[in-house]
């Protein structure tokens, strides 16, 4: 991969009241077709430090109060480095007059572009009460247009995937920090600091072009791509549950019928993959040279597939070594009521709302004790 730019960055600040920053870039890389190597990205920011204006000095408890706002189009090449190449595979079984033969693996695409989004921000920062208290907040809007895809290709045309450009991505959504001293003195001192965020994506302009991607890959994916539809949308077959007489699934068709035959055609979206709410939370307490440091995570209102349950329990091979579920809680008896189908049935358990669930949690990341040793004889001694 290879890459080369050009930039050029204009700050100004009046009174160190109203700040503008602007930034024009040319970026070329390889990545990308031969015909759209380069490309032209700008930004925009202005803000308002508001607490140097006299009138909010003249309150004496704020201490930092900065209003701001942004508009640029950012790119994006973190991509593989040959997505736009023409690409073959030799094939040592395949013999021809002059050795292995060469089959093409994946078709190049000259016009390949870049990936660029037009991302709005506003946002706000404030401290008070003598830096106790800060409070970070933003709101965004991106629109990423236009998407680069990987397009499944049909049988016929050798190679597996052609990437393209096609469609739109839009996201919005927030982010907000908290950070309180609830206790600051010579030897001790406590603090808590919490961040959390929201996002929702959606595809526009997308029309029947996907189709495609979505008969083929409708067995094998969870995600469909659809205009209104989000990338974190989990599409699966409605299930009714464990039949107690025979212990099969039974499904939920589209037109309302129940069937025990599972169909791509009958998926539905059944949750969304992405929680409503994510962050952190930290705390720390210092007493003297002594200090404790945790760290949380939080995750709220998304779901997930539990995939674990598909691959350990409903269609492990119970020739081998498997969870102890695979005998004890599936399906054995006529009258069971189960969550898990029946022992006995053989074909592989596929995308159903069955494994759509709920998922809250909160975890611990990191928890750390510090004790500082300093100016004690003995360390001076030892240089």
């Amino acid at each position: 991969k290879r890459s080369t730019s050009f930039f050029m960055n204009l700050n100004y600040s009046y009174n160190n009241r109203y700040l503008m920053d602007f930034n024009l870039r040319a970026d070329g890389t390889s990545v990308f077709g031969s015909n759209k190597l380069f490309s032209t990205t700008w930004a925009v920011g202005l803000a308002w430090n508001v607490h140097n204006e006299e009138f909010i000095k003249k309150l004496g408890w704020i201490n930092n109060l900065k209003i701001r706002g942004s508009i640029g189009n950012p790119g994006n090449e973190n991509f593989d480095a040959y997505i736009s190449q023409k690409t073959y595979v030799y094939n040592v079984e395949l013999q021809n007059m002059f050795g292995a033969s060469a089959l093409i693996q994946k078709y190049g695409n000259k016009n390949l572009e870049w990936q660029r989004t037009v991302d709005k921000n506003i946002g706000v920062d404030l401290s008070v009460l003598n830096n106790r208290i800060r409070v970070t907040f933003d709101y965004y809007f991106k629109d990423t247009d236009p998407l680069l895809v990987s397009i499944g290709m049909p049988p016929s045309a050798a190679a597996t995937s052609l990437y393209t450009n096609m469609g739109r991505q839009i996201s919005r959504g927030w982010t907000g920090t908290l950070n309180y001293v609830f206790l600051r003195k010579k030897d001790l001192s406590c603090s808590i600091n919490m961040n959390a965020r929201a996002n929702h994506s959606e595809y526009r302009d997308i029309g029947d072009k996907l189709d495609y991607l979505n008969k083929v890959g409708s067995s094998t994916a969870l995600n469909r791509y659809y205009e209104g539809g989000s990338p974190d949308d989990l599409w699966a077959v409605p299930s009714l549950g464990i039949d107690p007489s025979s212990g099969e699934e039974i499904y939920l068709k589209k037109n309302g019928e129940v069937t025990k035959l599972w169909s791509a055609a009958d998926r539905v979206n059944c949750g969304i993959s992405n929680p409503k709410y994510r962050g952190n939370l930290s705390t720390m307490v210092r007493y003297k040279d002594l200090s404790l440091n945790m760290s949380f995570g939080f995750n709220w209102g998304g779901q997930k597939y539990n995939q674990t349950l598909i691959d350990r329990v409903e269609n492990a091979d119970k020739r081998y070594n498997v969870d102890e579920r695979v005998f004890k809680d599936r399906w054995q008896n006529p009258g069971d009521k189960t969550f898990f189908k029946g022992v006995n049935v053989t074909t592989s358990s596929n995308y159903s709302s069955r494994f759509v669930q709920d998922e809250t949690s909160f975890w611990c990341q990191n928890m750390n004790l510090t004790y500082e040793l300093k100016d004690w004889k003995w360390m001076r001694h030892m240089g």
